[in-house]
């Protein structure tokens, strides 16, 4: 469509001026044009409302599978893992390995550093060295640990097998940190082609001679390198008689530890207990295992029924284990001297139990702690 515009001149004479009348111009729109702007709008509005109902539909989804899984944290968290077993916790499988510090000296301290290996810490001008990497304590999966006082052996105790629950027999294995060797420790008269546990194995006093204990006797290792044991008793019996180590009941009730041995800080001098379970009660009980394992043949192991153990449990008004405490003189291995600590003579004629032992001067002096059977009556001797 065409505007038009006027215009007025006015003025006379050859010269003149033009002047624009107000602006009268008409515009105009074409229908069809303003209906695409209105259908563009509505196209863009359902656009925005589709896109925000998918968002609120996103975060509600989320929200409900949020509140679905709470219920299964444990999967959440162990994913592409496994459920715990009761036994693992009871077992203490699941506890942290953490290998416990000790002090070597009165100003040396060893402990597990953080990248897993041992440290050690001395005190005298807070400097801290690196005793061995943690490559070497995976190797054998070590879950205990004891230094010689000079600080170039460390023994391991690895491959632990649970006997009670408070005791248990291993793998003693000494590693010479100077040049990065392993010696297993077995007996001479070991089988040569499959290792034998041993239920304890230790440094004696300050020294490099180890003190071991197996199939209930105790034996001495003059140095790590040597391949020749002496045999320090010889009464040991399967179940029967224990020299070193104690008893079900005494682990059990009393100790709460797997040794009953310890050596003088000077190494001439070792006292142990010994116990003889041989006139005490014995206790049948069912041994429930994992269960049985079955072959093409059949049931191959662990049998239809649960096996029978057998354990020395006194009972009230029965017989106790005979306990008797005695101290060797290793000085001279060729003549060792024996000496057996006697009771308090008030305690003669009765039952009475032997509660702990420890050398309380450096070489020559022991306390030891009596008490009767009925439990009133303790005594402290130092001898």
């Amino acid at each position: 469509m065409h505007a038009s515009t006027t215009t007025d001149r006015g003025g006379g004479g050859g010269g003149g001026s033009w002047r624009l009348p107000p602006d009268e111009t008409l515009q105009v729109q074409d229908p069809k044009s303003k209906e695409d702007d209105l259908d563009g709008q509505e196209g863009h509005n359902w656009r925005s409302i589709i896109f925000s109902l998918l968002v609120i539909g996103f975060v509600i989804t989320g929200i409900v599978t949020a509140i679905y899984l709470l219920g299964y944290v444990d999967e959440l968290l162990y994913w592409s893992g496994r459920r715990m077993i009761l036994d693992e916790y009871i077992q203490g499988d699941l506890a942290p390995n953490r290998l416990t510090p000790t002090w070597v000296t009165r100003s040396k301290f060893v402990f597990q550093s953080d990248d897993g290996g041992l440290a050690v810490l001395d005190t005298a001008n807070d400097s801290v060295i690196t005793l061995l990497t943690n490559h070497t304590l995976r190797q054998l999966n070590v879950k205990g640990y004891q230094c010689s006082s000079d600080l170039r052996y460390v023994l391991f105790k690895h491959n632990v097998k649970q006997v009670y629950r408070k005791s248990f027999a291993a793998f003693y294995t000494v590693y010479d940190v100077t040049n990065d060797h392993h010696m297993p420790v077995t007996l001479k008269d070991s089988p040569k082609v499959q290792r034998t546990r041993l239920q304890f194995a230790a440094w004696l006093g300050n020294t490099t001679a180890l003190v071991i204990v197996a199939d209930n006797d105790i034996y001495l290792r003059q140095s790590p390198s040597d391949e020749e044991d002496i045999r320090l008793t010889n009464t040991g019996q399967t179940d029967t008689i224990y020299n070193g180590v104690p008893d079900w009941l005494y682990q059990e009730e009393i100790f709460s530890s797997p040794e009953a041995i310890w050596g003088s800080f000077d190494g001439t001098h070792i006292m142990y207990m010994s116990f003889n379970d041989t006139n005490v009660n014995v206790m049948s009980y069912p041994w429930f295992s994992a269960g049985p394992m079955i072959a093409s043949s059949g049931v191959t192991s662990g049998g239809i029924f649960p096996e029978t153990h057998t354990l020395r449990y006194p009972t009230p008004g029965t017989l106790n284990p005979e306990v008797e405490l005695w101290i060797l003189d290793v000085t001279n291995i060729t003549d060792i001297q024996r000496s057996r600590v006697k009771p308090p003579l008030s305690l003669e004629g009765q039952e009475y139990y032997l509660t702990s032992a420890e050398w309380v001067a450096p070489n020559h002096q022991v306390s030891v702690v009596w008490i009767t059977r009925a439990q009133n009556l303790s005594i402290i001797s130092i001898c």
